[in-house]
């Protein structure tokens, strides 16, 4: 083993002897990749987990229901892979909740599920198998000839079905039976499912606005504390006119100027918190532009670029990735603040913010999970970056890793 993965499993085991640092790693681990994969773990696999059920809506967590699944009338392509994790796909069937359903004989039949009504008041809907499975109303007539139905069209057209495939794939594919774990909200969609996503596109959108905030404020910091004189005058001055407004009422002058895309959500969340990095860099720089190695460097001719690129920024990056750790979370609370008030992530697209902002107002109805669930997914993600986060700081803090 070299020296620096000696060093490094060090430092790995420095950050994960602390109980809740760990725990805190696992859970961003554990969160990053239900975001990433969110459809294969989701009941609802339609774009933006947008199946509306409003037969089962407002239920308890725990809630299980038995589900026929119609073919639609129209055909819906099948999406590739790719496609499907990172968007879903259009469902080719249309849900109907059952109380009971019966499929012996000729006829599908069942009473669709109303917890206002007696089971026994509810009406008993049949339809012929061979209807369903055509998923045709051109049907002129159908008759049972030993093992199968034959189906005349009103074009003339005649058509065999078998009785025994009818029969398998309505037992084993039509019939479903689901669990809402977390309940369902006002229109009868998987409350589990929702925050599954929301957690993608809270994460998503805190990744890219870190990128952009390290970016401007290492590219800002590096100039201003390298080139010094007035053009660090100037850039302080910005810096500190960026410091000085608050960073809700910044971002929401920048969404209503650039509108209320994802797009446009992380650009202006990035750009409220690149002050941080650029202070940050700004103070290293003017520490590390006076080191012998960089002193040498110029002396020797090579570029500013370079300079910059190969001595200094390298030796920066321990603040770096503590600084991008910290602003994650706050981008987390900055997109779910927007997405609450309105001017964040739109409808139906989920975000952490949109399902509380949708359901705050059941916490006194009786159904407190629709905005208890989000309020804890986002606490917990918060608190989960601060803790690696400060761990991340204590490893590259020279002083606290001083032996006595």
């Amino acid at each position: 083993m070299s020296k620096r993965q000696g060093e490094s499993k060090g430092l790995f085991y420095q950050f994960m002897k602390q109980k809740p640092r760990a725990i805190a790693l696992v859970f961003i681990i554990i969160c990053s990749f239900l975001a990433i994969f969110a459809y294969l773990f989701t009941d609802d696999k339609t774009p933006n987990i947008n199946e509306q059920i409003p037969a089962i809506s407002l239920k308890q967590p725990g809630f299980s229901i038995k589900l026929i699944k119609f073919p639609k009338n129209n055909d819906v392509q099948q999406s590739s892979w790719l496609s499907f994790i990172l968007n879903g796909e259009e469902d080719a069937y249309r849900y109907v909740p059952v109380a009971w359903y019966d499929t012996e004989g000729d006829s599908l039949r069942y009473k669709v599920y109303d917890e206002d009504l007696i089971p026994d008041s509810i009406p008993t809907i049949a339809i012929h198998k061979a209807a369903w499975y055509l998923r045709s109303s051109d049907i002129s007539f159908i008759e049972k000839k030993g093992n199968s139905y034959e189906v005349l069209m009103t074009n003339k057209s005649k058509q065999i079905l078998e009785i025994a495939s009818i029969n398998k794939k309505l037992n084993e594919e039509q019939v479903e039976k689901r669990t809402y774990w977390l309940g369902t909200d006002l229109f009868g969609r998987s409350l589990l499912s929702r925050i599954i996503l929301g957690i993608r596109f809270s994460l998503f959108i805190g990744l890219l606005a870190v990128l952009i905030s390290i970016t401007i404020g290492t590219l800002i910091g590096m100039v201003s504390g390298f080139y010094g004189g007035r053009v660090d005058d100037v850039l302080s001055y910005i810096m500190n006119v960026f410091w000085s407004i608050p960073t809700l009422i910044l971002v929401f002058a920048i969404v209503l100027v650039m509108g209320r895309g994802i797009q446009n959500i992380f650009i202006a969340v990035g750009l409220t918190m690149w002050v941080d990095a650029a202070r940050l860099v700004r103070g290293q720089v003017l520490a590390l532009k006076k080191e012998k190695y960089v002193e040498s460097a110029k002396a020797m001719g090579m570029s500013t670029m370079r300079i910059l690129s190969k001595h200094i920024l390298p030796n920066m990056l321990g603040p770096l990735i503590v600084i991008a750790v910290s602003n994650f979370a706050s981008a987390i609370i900055v997109e779910s603040g927007l997405s609450y008030l309105g001017f964040g992530i739109q409808p139906p697209t989920p975000s952490l913010g949109s399902i509380l902002s949708e359901n705050y107002g059941f916490i006194l109805s009786g159904k407190p999970m629709l905005a208890i669930a989000p309020v804890l997914v986002l606490l917990f993600l918060v608190l989960a970056f601060n803790l690696v986060g400060n761990g991340v700081r204590d490893i590259f803090d020279v002083k606290t890793n001083i032996q006595p």
